[in-house]
């Protein structure tokens, strides 16, 4: 299991990853680092007092070709880790001269010279946290949201790596509800034809559980989706007693 600070650096790059434009639980998201300035406010790793931020606009295009560069990590780290461990070699190479650190029965690795430019840091705390990941044989989870419209980076701190989707945009309910409801529309569209109460009512789907959420807070029924849910069962008992009457009026003809 990696130790809590490198899980805390890669929690900060993974929020700095999602500040890129793209899909956000499902909503169209836009630029939102625009100026170096806004990295301690994105990062939380990086404290305003720790770094000069006082850089002009070539530092943000340097920190989005960061992000990009942290990105191919986080897209190859599940499925090719020779790929991705090559991008975090890479990284390496920038981060300059290397120290070791030692703190209580930790030893690890750190700058030789703190870079005063926010951007340099922010890539020297990137590789050593990714090549940490790498070496406990830990890339796998670096993962990219599984929810429908959702491209946000996460990290799977879970004991069983189970976590499969992010926190920020409640996807992992988002998908529960989604299920839910096909099973609902499914129930009501194989309605047998001879039933006049109609389908009977779907059981729900089990959750779809995020190993972060907790396991003791059932999905509850809408007031909206009760409505559907009746709607549909309504819907599918009045074709049934369409086709049953018509089977009665061929059989008068007969």
């Amino acid at each position: 299991m990696l130790s809590a600070p490198t899980l805390s650096r890669l929690a900060s790059l993974a929020a700095f990853l999602n500040t890129a434009p793209g899909l956000r639980g499902g909503q169209p998201a836009d630029e939102r680092f625009t100026a170096a300035t806004q990295l301690p406010s994105l990062v939380p790793a990086l404290q305003e007092d720790e770094v000069r931020l006082r850089l002009a606009a070539a530092a943000a295009v340097r920190g989005r070709e960061l992000r990009g560069r942290l990105a191919e990590v986080w897209a190859l780290a599940a499925g090719d880790e020779a790929a991705a461990v090559e991008r975090v070699n890479a990284l390496l190479a920038t981060a300059g001269p290397l120290r070791l650190t030692a703190g209580g029965d930790v030893v690890g690795l750190a700058p030789a010279q703190v870079p005063a430019d926010a951007v340099e840091r922010l890539a020297a705390m990137a590789a050593l946290a990714l090549a940490e990941t790498a070496m406990d044989g830990e890339l796998t989870r670096l993962r990219v949201c599984e929810g429908e419209d959702c491209e946000n980076a996460l990290v799977d701190a879970s004991r069983n790596r189970s976590k499969r989707f992010c926190d920020e945009a409640n996807c992992a309910n988002r998908t529960h509800v989604r299920s839910y409801r096909a099973r609902l529309a499914e129930a009501a569209e194989s309605a047998p034809a001879t039933d006049p109460a109609g389908p009977e009512e779907a059981e729900a789907p089990e959750a779809v559980v995020d190993s972060e959420a907790p396991a003791d807070e059932p999905l509850q029924e809408t007031a909206k989706e009760k409505k559907e849910r009746r709607k549909a069962q309504k819907k599918a008992r009045k074709k049934a007693e369409k086709k049953s009457g018509k089977k009665k009026s061929d059989k008068k003809k007969d």
